[in-house]
């Protein structure tokens, strides 16, 4: 039976939809079964809606156009992270991992105050409604506060129009309701973007965020669900899919339940991480709808972010993917506080865009 989030959803608002601190310590408190989940994500209408808020000082872009996406992990080294934003002087920055309202990050509306900071409007939506303050270490630093808000989502920034703005809810299977990761929430994966005029052309620019905890078939099911979405609303257009896509390359189980084997496998496949496309689906699906990733990405290098000294192996979770544009110039930048240490756990990437 066709459900609400199979279709694009085009709600725009001022100001999300506020879940009560009362309500989500009520659904917390209430059974965990995912199948339970199902009944609160049909409820709860900010998983419905698209915030349009900052400034707007510009019609269009002179093209060529530099996008950015990152994955900044919380948002949670915000002045690190707009000294990066700022230097990299986008046109159009794609973002996922943002907190409102969440004492991880000292309840601030980040997204907002980094618009502000940046001079530009903002696009922003949920992506989990969180149950509580996060993950274990979290639960441990910010034992005894509350989430103003809890939201947890994707943005889109830019000085100029965004036009149309869309949400494609890619995931509804309650995954992460039942605590099994180590948190609660309600929600899914998202897209989220809008139309901007690039050169007189109307670009259509999206922030993605693809499942971690699940296996490479879902990731490509995600991914086609989210194209033929896409089609709906610019069919045969040009189209810029900025995002973390958690190309890890096996389930999460495998690599959870058995991180020995993990280990001994990318050392008899020691390029598997940094060649992804080989192990995951999801590149034959945008093949298949006319994109390509080659152009706009640096291949080879990793995207991942860990501190200084890690022996954690480095995925290339992140990535462009274009069509109907010319790319140039794809940068990976280095994601770090003065200090040295991560800003995210993500680098940022940019690229140098210009319709056909």
């Amino acid at each position: 039976m066709r459900q609400w989030n199979d279709d694009v959803l085009l709600q725009a608002v001022s100001r999300l939809t506020p879940v009560a601190l009362a309500e989500r310590q009520t659904i917390l408190a209430g059974p965990s079964e995912a199948e339970n989940h199902r009944g609160h994500f049909d409820r709860l209408a900010v998983l419905r809606e698209i915030e349009v808020g900052g400034t707007q000082r510009s019609r269009h872009i002179e093209g060529p156009a530099r996008i950015a996406f990152w994955n900044v992990e919380r948002l949670r080294h915000i002045d690190a992270i707009t000294a990066t934003l700022q230097g990299l002087n986008a046109d159009v920055t794609l973002l996922c991992e943002v907190d409102r309202g969440m004492a991880r990050t000292q309840n601030r509306d980040g997204i907002a105050e980094l618009a502000g900071r940046l001079g530009a409007a903002y696009l922003y939506a949920v992506e989990f409604v969180e149950l509580g303050l996060g993950d274990r270490n979290e639960q441990v630093i910010h034992a005894g506060e509350d989430n103003a808000e809890g939201f947890h989502g994707a943005a889109v920034l830019s000085p100029a129009e965004m036009a149309n703005p869309f949400l494609i809810r890619l995931d509804a299977r309650g995954d992460w309701f039942d605590g099994t990761h180590g948190e609660r929430r309600v929600g899914g994966t998202i897209a989220l973007g809008a139309k901007i005029a690039v050169s007189g052309q109307q670009v259509t620019m999206v922030s993605v965020h693809l499942e971690s905890h699940c296996d490479p078939d879902i990731r490509g099911d995600e991914m086609e669900r989210m194209l033929r979405m896409i089609e709906t609303i610019a069919p045969g257009e040009p189209v810029i899919l900025g995002g973390d896509f958690n190309t890890s390359t096996a389930p999460f189980t495998k690599r959870r339940d058995n991180p020995a084997a993990w280990l001994a496998q990318l050392t008899n496949e020691p390029d598997r991480l940094t060649f992804p496309d080989r192990y995951e689906p999801l590149f034959g699906s945008a093949h298949r709808f006319g994109y390509e990733w080659q152009s706009c990405n640096i291949p080879e290098v990793p995207t991942q972010r860990f501190a200084e000294g890690s022996l954690r192996p480095r995925a290339k979770l992140d990535w462009f993917f274009t069509r109907g544009l010319e790319p140039s110039d794809p940068r990976i930048v280095e994601a770090v506080r003065p200090d040295g240490q991560p800003s995210s756990d993500h680098e940022a990437l940019l690229v140098t865009i210009i319709p056909r």
